[in-house]
């Protein structure tokens, strides 16, 4: 009986330590980014005085947004050097501002990639067109799996062109706005 107790014991330490090993390792991996915490060490193109970060209100839902110039070709927004924690995912929404909604263009292409310096892979496309199609009304959830850099330093990069490609340029009632941009850890 005694001996059984004392297996007990070494087990459950043995599995206290596991996990206290695991909590730890997954601890020291880094916690989630606030991406508009480093709004400021970012780097903007064409023009970083034309971007903008102010509370959106889209079809009733406030975020904290990054608003993008409307600019032919497009507008680029560059994190540097940013630590993907394991398992970390991104999660931001995008959309337009409401005051273009009704007015006549052809949306705006969102694109996010992630670069080590030497290539890039892109994460994530959507056009967003809300006078055409009036379900783009709205902060559209973007939610993009990064544990495949987890640990690593990488440049987030989040783009805006003002048309689809293949097609001309249209800025016409461009307002393309990034909401609450973080990585997250799941």
């Amino acid at each position: 009986m005694k001996g059984n107790r004392t297996v007990v014991t070494a087990v459950v330490v043995i599995a206290v330590l596991i996990v206290g090993w695991w909590l730890f390792r997954r601890a020291g991996s880094g916690g989630a980014v606030d991406l508009l915490t480093e709004y400021q060490t970012t780097e903007r193109k064409p023009d970083p005085n034309a971007f903008a970060v102010a509370d959106a209100t889209l079809n009733g839902e406030t975020k904290k947004a990054i608003a993008a110039p409307p600019e032919s070709p497009g507008s680029r927004i560059t994190w540097k050097k940013v630590r993907v924690p394991d398992d970390g995912w991104l999660r931001v929404s995008v959309g337009l501002s409401p005051d273009v909604w009704t007015e006549e263009g052809d949306g705006v292409l969102f694109m996010v990639l992630v670069s080590d310096g030497k290539a890039s892979d892109q994460l994530f496309t959507q056009v967003v067109n809300p006078f055409g199609n009036a379900a783009d009304r709205r902060w559209i959830p973007v939610t993009v799996d990064l544990s495949a850099y987890g640990g690593e330093e990488v440049d987030l990069i989040f783009n805006t062109f003002a048309s689809q490609p293949g097609k001309p340029g249209d800025v016409r009632h461009d307002k393309p706005l990034w909401g609450a941009p973080e990585i997250v850890i799941r």
